[in-house]
């Protein structure tokens, strides 16, 4: 009998790690796996730093960015990898499409915050949609490091889009970023 209940915790256990990673070695669709000592259990788009987020590598890795994250309604987690990845490669100009017109987002505002020598390090971590007054919302956990001994910060991203309602234009129905807030570390 014992034997038959160390074999069924095994296996249960075998299980639950299974289905708790992905064994093809690919991040599933729509997350990522959390570096050691992040602090994002759960990352939703993580990327690493680069050696030189100024810009200048970033004119060459637009051509590999999703541009259409920017016209996307359902999944909010889209637009979050493409801007994470436009940051990670200091495309800020199109980083800065990502957020609401309302936000008056510039690249040299992307620039100003996270721009340097070292890139920062992203993680965003799964959010939580609620509807509130015609709109969706989006709130997730995001993480910043930076490489160049900067203070790491910690907060959240909101972002929004009009829920189908008659009368609202193409960008108000596409997922855009419409605040951040985060505090030094």
């Amino acid at each position: 009998m014992r034997i038959k209940a160390a074999l069924a915790i095994a296996l249960c256990g075998t299980a639950l790690m299974l289905a708790a990673c992905d064994n093809t070695g690919d991040a599933p669709t729509g997350t990522a796996s959390v570096a050691a000592g992040s602090g994002t259990p759960g990352a939703v788009v993580e990327d690493g730093p680069v050696a030189d987020a100024s810009g200048g590598a970033g004119v060459a890795a637009a051509s590999t960015l999703d541009m259409g994250a920017l016209a996307e309604r359902r999944d909010p987690e889209r637009l979050l990898r493409y801007y994470v990845s436009a940051i990670r490669v200091g495309d800020w100009a199109n980083g800065a499409k990502a957020w609401s017109l309302d936000a008056e987002m510039t690249p040299a505002k992307l620039e100003a915050e996270f721009g340097g020598k070292a890139g920062p390090k992203l993680a965003v971590g799964k959010g939580d949609m609620e509807g509130a007054a015609g709109s969706l919302y989006y709130e997730a956990p995001l993480v910043v490091d930076f490489g160049d001994g900067r203070p790491s910060k910690r907060g959240t991203i909101v972002l929004r889009r009009v829920n189908d309602v008659p009368g609202a234009s193409g960008e108000q129905l596409n997922w855009r970023i419409e605040r951040t807030s985060t505090l030094t570390q």
